[in-house]
């Protein structure tokens, strides 16, 4: 769970940065002040979508929308079926490629996706936006107190 909150997190950023975490580790082997200069360095003006998918067969179906995120403000939903993303289907895609169209999107900062909801396919046009401060604290304080229990108390 600890590491695997983490991963899901950069799945919504889509950096190839979390292939550094593994889902199996049950902590992490790192100092706590370590792992806080990373997490901020990996996270400090990247650009994220705020959205979490699940895999079906085929293709990709929105589980999460974050609250006060890019596809919250263009009202992306739970459940809204992903077709395309600027003009790439994704209709048979898994998340490996989705998040791969999020990484070369990533320096322009625009997406545009094609979803369909309740029958009806609709565009959305969106700029991906860099992770707000408090967000950074969430993951942060997230990760030192589920992988450094011993230490998490300790943190100025």
């Amino acid at each position: 769970m600890k590491i695997r909150l983490f991963t899901s997190l950069m799945l919504v950023l889509g950096s190839l940065a979390a292939a550094s975490l593994r889902a199996d580790e049950s902590s992490c082997h790192a100092a706590a002040g370590e792992c806080e200069h990373q997490i901020r360095q990996m996270l400090a003006g990247r650009r994220y979508l705020g959205l979490q998918i699940v895999e079906l067969k085929p293709g990709l179906v929105i589980k999460t929308v974050l609250p006060n995120s890019p596809a919250s403000r263009v009202d992306l939903r739970e459940g809204d079926r992903l077709y395309s993303v600027n003009g790439k289907s994704v209709r048979d895609a898994n998340a490996t490629q989705f998040k791969q169209l999020l990484a070369q999107a990533a320096a322009s900062g625009r997406l545009w996706l094609i979803i369909q909801r309740r029958g009806s396919l609709k565009k959305v046009d969106l700029r991906l936006e860099p992770y707000p401060e408090d967000y950074i604290e969430k993951v942060i304080s997230s990760h030192l107190a589920q992988s450094h229990t011993a230490t998490a108390g300790a943190q100025p």
